[in-house]
């Protein structure tokens, strides 16, 4: 064969031989993502605000009546006094004269009144006898009525006196003790005038502010715990009495709690939290990450979950919650124990096989 010839058959085995050998397969890329196994929601989780203990019974003193103080016992902060005890006196001497002068003019009406009651029944029997007119009769019964009516007035005049006399001497309201002193012995003051702050202490009160997304879980009646900074190591029970429907600062709403202060350890004053247990939570619903959860474009929620077998992700349509301290409630589309994708979730497609790490570290199996 000539050379012409065999190289026109070297040329043809290359060719055939290249035609025969298939390109190598491109390795599929495995996507590392972190993961967590989904897990009921824990109701032991709290929510606590700070708040600041009031006395829930708590008064301003003052007089009824003005006048200058001369007696005043209680301008000691801390003096403890039982119900009736007095803590406070005003100079009586002026409402001592005008009880006197209110009780001698009712004396003198009510001569009178004796008096003209016994001629209305003298006269009576005179115009029974036929020996006055009626018209002298009408005169001595206008006469009687006149002093009846200013008996009864000064009458009313000396209860007057009286109260006001009664008024100059301050007794306490109920047990308790002084907690604010606004006055002093010898200083006049006007009726009404605050003289000192009295506690009772038996309740105390705390006022929270409770976020819009939490408030319509809080009802009247609701327990809570509360804890002082001053109190340590000793967890208090309360109620929730009151819940505002107006909005205070931001969006939160205020919040009065009462708790009993039976040994009276709480202080006007002391900073606490007042805790809920579980609130903002449901209690049978997972919890994820907010991250785990993708927005489809048609409004619902999505997250990939792991096949541990395969070590591939299938999307999963979810129901969503509310927003916990523990994470996003997951109402529906998952099962205890699944493991969740929570980071590289826009990343995934259906089928993907992944790798799992821990903390950006692979975990091997």
């Amino acid at each position: 064969m000539n050379r012409p010839a065999l190289f026109a058959l070297f040329v043809l085995a290359l060719l055939t031989t290249g035609c025969d050998r298939s390109p190598e397969p491109v390795p599929e890329q495995v996507r590392p993502v972190r993961t967590t196994v989904a897990t009921r929601a824990d109701r032991s989780k709290l929510w606590t605000f700070a708040g600041t203990a009031e006395d829930a019974l708590a008064t301003k003193l003052s007089f009824r009546v003005g006048g200058k103080i001369v007696a005043f016992p209680g301008n000691q902060i801390g003096r403890k006094f039982a119900k009736g005890q007095v803590i406070a006196r005003l100079d009586p001497s002026d409402y001592e004269l005008q009880y006197r002068q209110a009780r001698a003019n009712m004396e003198q009406v009510r001569a009178n009144f004796v008096r003209a009651k016994a001629d209305m029944k003298r006269n009576s029997q005179l115009f029974d006898s036929r020996v006055i007119s009626r018209g002298e009769l009408d005169q001595v019964e206008a006469d009687f009525k006149s002093f009846e009516a200013q008996l009864n007035a000064s009458a009313k005049q000396l209860e007057i006196a009286s109260k006001q006399l009664s008024y100059t001497t301050l007794e306490a309201p109920f047990d308790g003790w002084i907690g604010e002193v606004e006055a002093d012995v010898h200083q006049n003051v006007s009726a009404g005038q605050a003289i000192a702050t009295y506690n009772a202490g038996r309740q105390m009160k705390m006022y929270i502010a409770v976020p819009d997304t939490l408030i319509a879980q809080v009802h009247e009646g609701d327990a809570v715990t509360v804890v002082f900074d001053a109190l340590p190591g000793r967890v208090l029970t309360g109620k929730v009495m009151e819940v505002s429907v107006e909005s205070g600062m931001g969006s939160t709403y205020p919040v009065k709690v009462y708790l009993d202060n039976d040994d009276q350890a709480i202080r006007a004053g002391m900073s606490g939290h007042v805790a809920f247990t579980g609130l903002g939570s449901t209690g049978t619903a997972f919890t994820l990450p907010p991250a785990a959860v993708v927005s489809e474009t048609d409004g619902t929620r999505a997250v990939w979950v792991v096949n541990t077998a395969t070590s591939t992700v299938t999307h999963r349509t979810v129901t969503v919650g509310q927003l916990t301290p523990a994470g996003l409630e997951i109402l529906d589309g998952l099962k205890e124990g699944e493991v969740v994708v929570i980071r590289g979730v826009h990343s995934l497609e259906e089928g993907r096989k992944v790798r799992l790490v821990d903390n950006g570290t692979e975990v091997r199996k």
